[in-house]
This record gives structure tokens, C-alpha cells and sequence, in this order.
């Protein structure tokens, strides 16, 4: 809701803006948020009161003194909000807040209190404002008390809780007693806060209402150390309920040292204890006859390229963090060295995951690199486990980045030497798929970790407590709040120890109150909060900035970025002793991590937004020194806290860069995520400056090859249409040339308007050619060979083939400009019937394609090696080529593109049932990326297979529909082509010699009832269209069959003229084509006549 005075927005069911204190209004219907209509909750009340409100009134205009009071109420109200607590109401000069509704904490009595604190300081610092108007000084006097009340149920029209009890009352009449900056609290808040704040006690007072007399306290001020930590170490369980689970890893290892391999997935919520059984795991194993490699991943690497296979590279390979980048070179050959001789094969892949370069593979096509990087991590792990039985453990893996997951699965589809492959994750991740784990057998294994047993949190709590005789209040009261958890039984214990509702009592434990008293938040997060609450002061800070850099982190970069006004070390030691973080390494830096993920959650989620982000800055711009030689290998983690910092700009240059990296690594989720990011913050900017504009069309040209990649032609068709406008505007000719010919290429593999690629590709080659922009100029007339070739505009194509042949040439780094140029020579030789210009097509892309080690050329090249196969009548070769393409990549466009043509090689082997069966997946295909271009063709196609098999109506009418696609986009040549194949459909009809099956008849009664008498004059009106199309196009490779087909026609409607002349022609054009099996099948044909 919108505060109607300082227009700041307010949560729905909020009766009084958080930023000035004006009444909202009616906020909304009533509703009841809480649940039950009236509850008892535990809450912390607080009044507090103006004084100087009389005297103010006297001496200011009454504007005046709503404007001020405006303010406070203001201050109230944001401070009020910052503590979680709740503004009951305003009384005319009196504020009542609670705190533990709607969200119960257990510290809400320190809340209150630091609420009071920080009011009394905010209106303090407002008196002297006053006072310069002639007001006497203005302060709060503030009353709290805690204790049961009844709610009336929350009535967000109103915003209240309408809260009542005796709690309320003494919280007043305490407020009423203080004097001016006093805080009041009463006995039971006392207790609850002793440890946390200097208290002077007061002499029993009476209070109206009240029998007896009431003790009640002056809070003074806040403790530098909350007296409440009573211990030094973090009580630590056994192992408990975990023996079978265990007894699998025990059998895992002895299956090891046997020479067989396993794979176990431990599974469970967080929590459960998936780290603790690992780390039992370990310690029960011998670690001179095993090596142990550990690998982890982390909530905020879960974009971070290979990063679990980074952090088990550093831990193996002793590689520091500040260590120079010759240092890391250094250990990565020797430690490469050390496993296998064949280093040059190895050594760059490792260390372009550390961001080193390498002569041998600068410019490597990045799905040739991701192939060699799998290559030499399984040539490296099939060589040690050869050497000696290992474990490798990957923890968290529910965090790990897509790359590393695929790698996974491909490790763990086929391994056959000594290793133990283990890996915890939480339930949200499946690794394998079902038909893997079949295919493993007893080789994989998942252990699912379940919660404890009523007796085993019995025995976990006598364990932590090194106490047998545990009383059985005790008992119940974990058994009822943990529910199995180990984890959160472990910070119960500890959360009750440090609270002193439970202390040790001559060499037992005892409870210091009722059970029903005491509260334990519902959730584990709020069971640390609690316990992180009662850290000292810079202990505390500490913990939360170590939080922001990550799980884990190094003292150096701790040290840098702390606010603290101490050395840290004894804070780490204080932090290590209670349990929450621990030692991870010592060299080459000391390293600690967090005990659990959720107490860096705790820790991280605890500060507020503006100190998160200053904290971010820091850590970013420390990395940045610390880091200065190695930044590209963490341009991730400083694109993430800068952004998270706010800092915009640094936070796109590193979003960015870490886009190109994943690019280059051929990681497109990761890279598109980057992109995706930085482009978020970019063009959310309001007016925008040149300088802004250029980055954005830098970043949508780069993201562009993602979407690319992944043959989402429709999403970046929509994505560069949005920014024609913001385009038109761009000062840079050459930039926006690019653009344009971006814009053109994905209009074209979108495949719905031809004409616009060619208008869009031809705007780029103006600017190119204004600007003298040689690159600008290759883009666009590489792009417009294939657009122009589908137009049916086969002259211009050739003619841009030689212009782009030499830019491409020129620009031998940037392979798409001869991918394209390339494919363009394939359609034309295809389309125009030289079967020579497709094979110099191939021979070039295959030959680039290897010399670069250039997946995507060799792909292209197969393909239309393919064509050329088909154009002389070699369909196996044709199918074998085609095949190729699925054996060297998994790219899905082009082995889309490849399943299109190895349904129209199978129709000309009349084999109809491979053919169905490939096209459909391509339709699928195109249904799931919702483009045109390729789904048309395999429309097509499949209509010439249903009517093949019988089902005649069903294919005409797919036939139909991409005729008409074909037409409306301007793709000439397959418009003719459909009109062609249509129309021999109808001459088979009128031609059949052989006697319609009962079935095919039934299939197609209702299209032969609407068509059977008009099958002739259809057969020839399309044949008749099919051959105006292309010889307008000058498509002789598809002219010569459709001359033939309407030869046949005629020749069995006894029109020997008319049949004699398309004979002629068909065989005019099979000559000029080199056609030799057509040619010599018309040839008998026209000797019939």
C-alpha cells in the first residue's frame, strides 16, 4: 500500500507507513493472517512515550507538530520493522509494538530492547531541532514486559492483533513510571536478558492492579560479550543411527581393494547428516592405501563453471588461491606429470580450467574443447584408479553447475578400474537417469538417509550430552522439536545450553524451567539465528562477513574485507570453538568453513540489505587486489558480488566475462544465465547513454551465438526484435550493421520471414559498406548466401559467396562467417544441380573443420557431403555422411538438420518406416524450440511418406500446410518443391495400376470422395505451378524431376505432344546436371512415344 504523505509503498495489512508513521487507511478487507481467530502466544510488549509532547504543543504551530511527530512515529516504525517486531498502535504521543507476532523469535526480548535503545537514540538526536525553536528537550521513557497475552486475531484493515492480557498492562504501567530515557523492563524479560544487557534493579514497586509488588529493572546498557556462552567447545554427537548406511560404504571399499569400482549417492534433507556420514566415512579408511579426492560445491557456485572439479583439482594439487598464475602452471604439469606421460594432452584442458592459456589451443572451437576437457579428466581418473584404489567425493552436489553434472554422468556411464564414486545431494537433484542406473546395476548404489528413530534421538541426546541419565522432559521435549533431525537436535542441545534452560547440576543436566515455558523457534534457520544472536558483538560480525564471501572461505581475504576493530584471529578461534566453523586447510592459507550450509544461511540472511551489499563491494574489490594475475579464473565469484554489491557496472563487466568464458568452454546454460544476468542489469537503466547503449547491442551480439547454439531461434528472433528501436538510435554505423545482420541471420533459422532476413541482411551490408567495415561486410553477405539461396535468388548467392570467401579468410577466428558462406556454395550446387559445387563445399568444411578442430565446420561438412552423395544416387554414402554428424556432436539444431535429410534418403530408398520415424522426431523437435525452418521441410516429407503407405488424405494435407508456409515466407525453392511432390501424389492416384487395398480405402475414403475425379487436372495444375517456380529460381536440380513427372503424366493421358516436349526438357536438364540415372529413365520414357 502507498503511504498517501510520502507516497512510500508499505506492506499489504500495514495500518501506519514504515517511513514517515502516517495512518494508511483502510488497508484491505479484514482478514485473519494468524490462523485460529484468538490465540495465546508468548510475545514482548513494549510502550514507549514522548516526553516534551505538552510543552512541544504549546510552543509550535499544530502543523508543526504533526510534522514532527510524523517523523518520530516514522523513526519508530522503520526501527520497529528492522527488529521483526509489529506496531500494534499509535496513542497520541505512545507507540505499542510486539514482538514475537506474526513470527516468533527467541531472542524477541533483546529485539524489544534494542528497538527501545535505538528509539531513545533516534529522538535524541531529533531534540536539538526542537529546541532551536524555543521546546524544552524531547525523549522517550519506554516500558517492556513478556509474558502470555490472547489475540483477537489479526484484522488487517485495521492492523492490528488486538492483544490483551496482564502482560499488556504491566508493559504500560511500566512506560508510565520511567522517567525521561529510562527503559523499564519487568522480571520475566529481566530473566531472559541478563546476559545480553546491564541492568540496574530497582526496589519492588507496587503497580496499580497488581497484589504483590512487582521487581522491575533499568536497562543501562548492552553487555561487549553476552555472559549467556557458558562454553567453549560445541557439543558434538557420535555417529548415531547410521550403522547400515556404514556397513554399505565398508562393503563399497572392500569391493575396492577386490579392483571393482562402485558408485553411491547419499541422499537426504539438509540436515540429516549426509556430511557428518562422509566424514566418518573418511576417517574410518586408510589413507595411505586409498587416495581420497573431495570436491564441494556451494549455493553460490552453482554457475560457476566446473567448479566442483576446481575446488578437488586445488585441494589434490596443492593450488592456493593467491598463488601467481606460472605457480599454478607449475603444479597443474607436475601434478599431471606425476599420473601419466601424456601430458600434452592433459595439461591444457586442466589449466584452462584455472583460466591459463596454451599456444596448442588458443582459438579451439569451443565444443572441441569441452570434448578434450571430458577427454582428459577421464584419461586422468582411469590412470590413477588403475594405479591405486581412490575415492572421489563430491559433496552438495545438488549446487554443482550444469557442466559438471554432465561430466558427472559421463564418468560414471562407463568406468572399469578401482574407484569409489561419492556424492551427497539433496532430494531436488535426480544425477542419473533411470535407464543409466538399470544399465549400472549393482554397481550403483543410493543410500537415503531418514530421520532418526524415537531411540536413536534418545541416543543422540545422551551422546551430546555425555550423560546417560538424561531426564525423560528433556527427552520428549527434543523428541518433539527435532522429529529425527540430527542436525537440528544438535543446535536444540546447544541452543538450550547457551539460553541456560539448561545447565549442568552437580554431574548431571537439569532443566531451569517448565518445558511448556520454554520456546524453541519451529525451524532449524531459527535455531541457529538464536544461537548466533548470543555471539559477542565482533565475533558475530565477523561470522557474517566470512558468510558473504561463501561456505568457505581464507583468513586473507577475511582480513581484508572486515569491519572489525580487532584482529580476527581470536574471533576465528572463538567461532572454531563453538562449533560453527571449521578448519578446512592450512596451506598454502588458513581456510575455515562453515560447520553447515544453513548457518552460513543463518549468518548471511541476518544482515541487512545495505550491509550486505557494502560487505559484497568489499569482498569484490579485495579480490580484485588480491587476485590481480588470476582474475579471469574468477570473474564468476566477482560477477557475483558485485552484483550483489550493486555495483553495476563492474558487476556487467564481470557477468560478461564470465558469459565469454562459459562461451568459450562451450558451457551455454552457464553462459546464458551470465548473459541473461548482465543483460538484466543493463537495460533496466532509464536513459540510457551511448555508452550504455553500445555494451547493450555488444552484449546481445554475443548472446546471440548462445541462442545459436541451442537452436533457440524464436526466443532471439523476439530478444533483437524488442531492440530494433533502442538500434536505430546507435551513433556506431558498425555495431548496428552487426546487429542487423544478427537480426537477419535468426529471422532466417527462424524461417517464417525469408524476406525480412534478406531486408535486415541487406541493411547490414549498407552500413558495412558506408563504414568500410570489413567484418560487418562478411557477416552480412556470408549470411545472405544461405537467405538468398532459399529465396530462390541463386545468382545473388554465388555473388555473395565470392565477396564473403576472402573476409572469411581474412577473419580465420571467427569460423560462422565460412560456416555460412560454405553452406551457401552446398545450397546452391544442391538447388542449381552441380553436384561439384556441394562436394568443393564439403572438401573445404571438412578440411577447416579438422585443421581447426572445429566441430560444427566438420558437422556441416558432413551434411552436405551427404547432398552431394544423394545428387549422384549414392544413398547408403548419403546416409553414412549424415550419420556423422551424430557421432561427433550432440548439437541439437544440426542433428536435427541431419534427421530432415536422412528422412528423404530413406524415401528414396522407399524405406518408409526409418523415415516416419526420423521425421516425427524432427517435428517434435521443432514443436519443443517453436521454429519454422526445419519442421516445414519434415512436413513435407512425412506427407510423402503417409501417402506412400496408404494414408493418402492425412499426407496431402501436411503436404498443405507447408506449401503454404513455404509461400508466406518466401522460401521459392521448397514452395516449388511442395507444389512438385503434391502433384506427382495426384499423378500416382491417376496412374495406379495396381487394384486399391479395402484398407487404403477406408483410410482415405472422405479425401477420394473430394478428389478421385479431380486428381488429374490437380496432378497437372500443380506440376504445371511446380515447374513456373523453379525455373523462375533457376533450381535445375529439382526442374528436371518435375518435367519428368508431368512427361508421365501426359504420356498416360495420351497427350504425346505435350509429353514429348517435357521429356525433352526433363532430359536437356538431366544432362546439364550430370543426372545419370534420371536421364537415362526419361531417355526410355521418350523412346516409348
Amino acid at each position: 500500500m502507498k503511504c498517501p504523505k510520502c507516497h512510500s509503498e508499505n506492506p499489504a495489512g500495514v495500518r501506519f507507513c514504515g517511513a514517515c508513521g502516517h495512518p494508511l487507511g483502510e488497508a484491505g478487507e479484514p482478514g485473519n493472517l494468524s490462523g485460529p481467530e484468538s490465540e495465546r502466544r508468548h510475545v514482548t510488549v513494549l510502550f514507549t512515550d514522548l516526553t516534551g509532547y505538552t510543552a512541544m504543543c504549546e510552543r509550535l504551530d499544530p502543523e508543526e507538530v504533526k510534522e514532527v511527530m510524523s517523523r518520530i512515529f516514522g523513526e519508530i516504525a522503520q526501527v520497529v520493522t528492522k527488529y521483526e517486531g509489529f506496531i500494534e498502535k499509535f496513542i497520541g504521543d505512545a507507540a505499542m509494538a510486539l514482538f514475537g507476532v506474526p513470527k516468533a523469535h527467541e531472542d524477541d526480548p533483546v529485539r524489544a530492547i534494542k528497538a527501545a535503545m535505538e528509539i531513545h537514540g533516534l529522538v535524541e538526536a531529533l531534540s536539538p531541532h526542537v529546541e532551536a525553536r524555543g521546546c524544552k528537550p524531547l525523549s522517550m521513557h519506554s516500558g517492556i514486559n513478556t509474558g502470555l497475552v490472547v489475540t483477537g486475531g489479526a484484522d488487517t484493515g485495521k492492523g492490528t492483533y488486538g492483544v490483551t492480557g496482564d502482560t499488556i498492562n504491566l508493559a504500560s504501567r511500566l512506560s508510565g513510571m520511567g522517567k525521561a530515557g529510562e527503559i523499564l523492563v519487568g522480571p520475566y524479560t529481566y530473566r531472559r536478558v541478563e546476559g545480553y544487557f546491564h541492568f540496574e534493579a530497582l526496589e519492588p514497586t507496587p503497580i496499580e492492579g497488581k497484589i504483590e509488588t512487582v521487581r522491575v529493572y533499568k536497562v543501562l546498557s548492552m553487555k561487549d560479550q553476552p555472559s549467556k556462552i557458558h562454553r567453549l567447545t560445541g557439543l558434538r554427537a557420535e555417529l548415531i543411527g547410521r550403522k547400515s548406511e556404514m556397513a554399505e560404504l565398508s562393503e563399497a571399499v572392500e569391493k575396492l581393494r577386490e579392483g571393482k569400482g562402485s558408485i553411491i549417492g547419499i541422499c537426504g534433507d539438509a540436515g540429516t547428516g549426509k556430511s557428518r556420514l562422509v566424514e566418518d566415512f573418511k576417517a574410518s579408511l586408510d589413507l595411505e592405501s586409498i587416495r581420497w579426492h573431495e570436491g564441494h560445491a556451494y549455493a553460490y557456485s552453482q554457475n560457476i563453471l566446473y567448479f566442483p572439479l576446481i575446488h578437488l583439482l586445488s585441494r589434490s594439487l596443492r593450488i592456493g588461491e593467491d598463488d601467481p598464475p606460472e605457480t599454478v602452471r607449475k603444479k597443474i604439469e607436475a601434478g599431471i606429470r606425476s599420473i601419466t606421460e601424456k601430458t600434452e594432452e592433459i595439461v591444457p584442458y586442466i589449466g584452462g580450467l584455472f583460466s591459463l592459456e596454451y599456444p596448442d589451443v588458443v582459438g579451439l572451437d569451443p565444443e572441441a574443447w569441452k570434448a578434450r576437457l571430458h577427454k582428459a579428466v577421464l584419461t586422468v581418473l582411469s590412470t590413477q584408479g588403475r594405479q591405486a584404489p581412490m575415492v572421489v567425493c563430491i559433496e552438495d552436489l545438488h549446487w554443482a553447475d550444469p557442466s559438471s553434472l554432465e561430466l558427472l554422468r559421463l564418468i560414471l556411464s562407463d568406468f572399469d578400474y578401482p574407484a569409489l564414486y561419492l556424492y551427497t545431494h539433496r532430494p531436488t537433484l535426480d544425477l542419473l537417469p533411470a535407464r543409466q542406473i538399470r544399465s549400472l546395476g549393482d554397481t550403483f548404489r543410493e543410500i537415503r538417509l531418514r530421520e532418526l528413530s524415537p531411540s536413536e534421538t534418545r541416543e543422540m541426546v545422551e551422546s551430546l550430552l555425555r550423560d546417560r541419565d538424561v531426564s525423560d522432559a528433556l527427552r520428549r521435549f527434543i523428541l518433539e522439536k527435532a522429529e529425527g533431525n540430527p542436525f537440528y537436535i544438535e543446535e536444540v542441545i546447544n541452543s538450550l545450553i547457551e539460553s541456560e534452560s539448561l545447565v549442568r547440576d552437580e554431574g548431571g543436566w537439569r532443566l531451569t524451567q517448565a518445558v511448556s515455558e520454554i520456546h524453541i523457534p519451529a525451524t532449524i534457520q531459527e535455531v541457529i539465528t538464536a544461537r548466533l544472536d548470543r555471539l559477542e558483538k565482533t565475533s558475530k560480525l565477523v561470522l557474517q562477513e566470512a558468510s558473504v564471501i561463501g561456505r568457505t572461505f581464507i583468513e586473507p581475504v577475511l582480513q581484508q574485507v572486515t569491519g572489525a576493530k580487532v584482529p580476527i584471529e581470536s574471533c576465528l578461534e572463538t567461532l572454531e570453538q563453538l562449533d560453527l566453523i571449521r578448519t578446512s586447510s592450512r596451506h598454502p592459507h588458513l581456510e575455515y568453513s562453515f560447520k553447515h550450509a544453513l548457518i552460513q544461511e543463518a549468518a548471511y540472511s541476518g544482515l541487512l540489505l545495505k550491509q550486505r551489499r557494502e560487505i559484497h563491494e568489499r569482498i569484490g574489490t579485495a579480490m580484485e587486489f588480491f587476485f590481480h594475475d588470476r582474475l579471469s579464473e574468477f570473474v564468476e565469484t566477482l560477477a557475483f558480488h558485485f552484483k550483489q554489491g550493486r555495483s553495476v557496472p563492474k558487476a556487467v563487466h564481470y557477468l560478461v566475462a564470465s558469459g565469454d568464458k562459459s562461451l568459450k568452454r562451450f558451457a551455454l546454460e552457464e553462459s546464458h544465465l551470465y548473459y541473461k544476468e548482465a543483460f538484466d542489469l543493463v537495460s533496466r537503466k532509464e536513459g540510457p547513454s551511448e555508452e550504455d547503449k553500445n555494451l547493450l547491442v555488444d552484449l546481445l551480439i554475443a548472446w546471440a551465438l548462445v541462442y545459436y547454439y541451442r537452436a533457440q531461434f524464436k526466443d532471439l528472433t523476439d530478444l533483437l526484435d524488442a531492440h530494433k528501436g533502442m538500434v536505430e538510435t546507435l551513433q556506431d554505423k558498425s555495431r548496428k550493421g552487426l546487429f542487423f545482420a544478427w537480426l537477419g541471420f535468426s529471422y532466417f533459422w527462424q524461417g517464417e520471414n525469408l524476406r525480412g532476413s534478406y531486408g535486415y541482411l541487406q541493411r547490414s551490408l549498407a552500413l558495412g559498406e558506408e563504414t568500410g567495415n570489413e567484418r560487418v561486410i562478411g557477416y552480412a553477405c556470408a549470411f545472405l548466401t544461405i537467405t538468398c539461396a532459399e529465396l530462390g535468388l541463386l545468382e545473388e548467392c554465388a555473388a555473395f559467396i565470392r565477396r564473403a570467401k576472402p573476409i572469411a579468410d581474412h577473419f580465420p577466428g571467427e569460423p560462422l562467417l565460412a560456416l555460412n558462406y560454405l553452406a551457401g556454395m552446398g545450397y546452391l550446387g544442391w538447388f542449381s544441380g552441380n553436384k561439384e559445387i556441394p562436394l568443393e563445399s564439403a572438401r573445404h568444411l571438412l578440411e577447416h573443420g579438422r585443421e581447426m578442430s572445429n566441430i560444427r565446420l566438420q558437422m556441416v561438412g558432413y551434411i552436405i557431403m551427404g547432398v552431394h552423395h544423394f545428387m549422384n544416387f549414392d544413398i547408403r554414402s548419403a546416409i553414412q555422411c549424415v550419420d556423422n554428424v551424430g557421432r561427433i556432436s550432440q548439437d541439437p539444431f544440426y542433428a536435427d538438420y541431419a534427421r530432415v535429410l536422412t528422412g528423404m534418403f530413406h524415401i528414396s530408398l522407399r524405406d518408409y518406416r526409418t523415415a516416419e520415424t526420423v521425421l516425427k522426431q524432427t517435428i517434435e523437435f521443432h514443436d519443443r524450440t517453436a521454429t519454422k525452418y526445419l519442421k516445414m521441410n519434415a512436413y513435407t516429407f512425412l506427407g510423402a511418406v503417409l501417402a506412400a503407405t496408404g494414408r493418402i488424405g492425412e499426407g496431402v494435407k501436411m503436404i498443405e500446410y507447408s506449401r503454404s508456409e513455404f509461400r508466406k515466407s518466401g522460401r521459392r525453392v521448397f514452395y516449388g518443391m511442395s507444389e512438385f511432390i503434391l502433384g506427382d501424389i495426384y499423378r500416382q492416384m491417376v496412374q495406379r495400376t495396381e487394384p486399391t487395398t479395402l484398407s487404403v480405402l477406408l483410410k482415405n475414403s472422405g479425401f477420394l470422395v473430394k478428389n478421385y475425379f479431380l486428381a488429374a487436372r490437380k496432378a497437372e495444375t500443380h506440376l504445371v505451378k511446380a515447374i513456373e517456380i523453379l525455373k523462375e529460381t533457376g533450381a535445375k536440380g529439382f526442374l528436371g524431376p518435375a518435367y519428368y513427372r508431368l512427361g508421365l503424366f501426359y504420356r498416360f493421358k495420351g497427350r504425346t505432344d505435350e509429353a514429348r516436349a517435357c521429356l525433352s526438357a526433363a532430359i536437356d536438364l538431366f544432362e546439364q546436371c550430370e543426372a545419370t540415372v534420371p536421364l537415362q529413365e526419361a531417355r526410355d520414357t521418350l523412346a516409348t512415344l
